[in-house]
């Protein structure tokens, strides 16, 4: 039969929640009325609170039930079990605790609405909490299970100097990488969530900034991880940060349509100026349609627009499809024809009739070469 003690602790553990959740329901009414659920409400939370605490007291109970039978079963010297595991599991309970309602965590929301600095500076708050408060259950651990000096383990708080070299040298890259995680979180260079361009060709959405690594999904769906060591010298371009993005395309006409190229230009800007809203055409930035080159095969033209987004989404590359859309309207409106890469396209040809060429000029050599020993 279960003892007093266990029978309250194993309520507590499988009913205390239900219970609340009925009286919250039943009685509690004038915090519904506000629209408070019964898992936002604080009654949840201290009921879930105490059901954790008596399910990890019906482990330590186990524990004792175990302790029991080997000391009936004639085993001597029986450690306590129970009350080992009990302080184990409680102290690792509460960092836990304290862990999920750390500062980060409780102004996580409120963080969203203040500026990208300090959204950064509650993820420094976090990690720091982290590494003291694991660092205090470590210790606490070592006090619970009386872990002792032997020999081994003097010795190495004893590390002569070249020791501690080796001891150096091998935490080096860790500690680079941390202490990188934390600059990158204390730096505006970008936060989780931002969509940056670095200097080796990575591009993609900030999905963490941890201790050691940064991840970085790109559009492909794949997640990269950069040391954060890396990153603290290399390029960073931060996308989302953006309010202007730029389209600029080059575009070739034949020199037949010379004397049209200029009415073309105003075309293109006009028809750009007028169907693509997105385009910043109030002189505080750029924006050009210019006949820009002579080149051996065509005439080039220029189209250089600013763009009020980001560089990044779907709204950056439908305001681009608008201009191409503007361009291509334009032409065809002024009846002209882009004009092909003939560089490329004489290459092709002279190929082609090379090798077209090549069976008959063989067959007119082979013939030649008859007659001539005939004669």
């Amino acid at each position: 039969m279960l003892t007093l003690n266990a029978q309250k602790m194993l309520a507590l553990a499988l009913f205390n929640v239900p219970i609340g959740r009925f009286l919250y329901q039943k009685f509690f009414y004038r915090f519904r009325e506000k629209g408070v659920a019964f898992e936002q409400s604080i009654t949840y939370q201290v009921q879930a609170i105490l059901s954790e605490a008596a399910r990890i007291g019906l482990v330590a109970y186990l524990f004792d039930i175990i302790e029991i039978w080997l000391e009936v079963g004639g085993f001597k010297n029986v450690p306590d079990i129970s009350k080992i595991v009990a302080q184990l599991m409680y102290s690792t309970w509460i960092a836990v605790r304290i862990r999920r309602y750390r500062i980060g965590s409780r102004f996580v929301d409120r963080a969203v609405k203040l500026k990208r600095n300090k959204k950064n500076m509650v993820s420094i708050i976090d990690k720091i909490s982290d590494f003291f408060i694991f660092g205090v259950l470590a210790m606490i651990w070592i006090d619970i299970l009386k872990i002792k000096r032997g020999a081994g383990l003097s010795s190495v708080f004893a590390l002569s100097g070249a020791g501690t070299l080796t001891l150096t040298l091998a935490t080096q890259d860790l500690a680079k990488k941390a202490l990188g995680g934390l600059a990158l979180a204390s730096s505006d260079k970008f936060a989780i969530g931002d969509n940056i361009a670095l200097g080796d060709g990575t591009v993609g959405v900030v999905k963490n900034i941890g201790w050691l690594n940064t991840s970085i999904k790109g559009g492909d769906e794949l997640v990269t991880s950069i040391p954060n060591s890396q990153l603290s010298n290399i390029r960073v371009t931060n996308r989302s940060n953006q309010r202007y993005s730029q389209v600029k395309q080059t575009l070739r006409f034949d020199y037949s349509d010379v004397d049209r190229i200029p009415a073309l230009v105003a075309t293109i800007k006009e028809e750009i100026r007028s169907s693509c809203p997105e385009v910043v055409t109030d002189g505080s930035h750029p924006f050009r349609v210019v006949w820009s080159n002579f080149e051996a095969d065509h005439l080039e033209v220029s189209v250089d627009c600013r763009l009020r987004c980001p560089p990044i989404g779907d709204k950056y590359a439908e305001a681009r499809q608008n201009i191409l859309i503007a361009i291509a309207r334009a032409v065809k409106k002024m009846r002209f024809i882009f004009a092909m890469p003939t560089g490329t396209y004489k290459n092709w040809v002279d190929y082609s009739s090379d090798e077209e060429k090549k069976p008959e000029t063989t067959m007119q050599e082979e013939a030649s070469n008859t007659v001539n020993e005939g004669s």
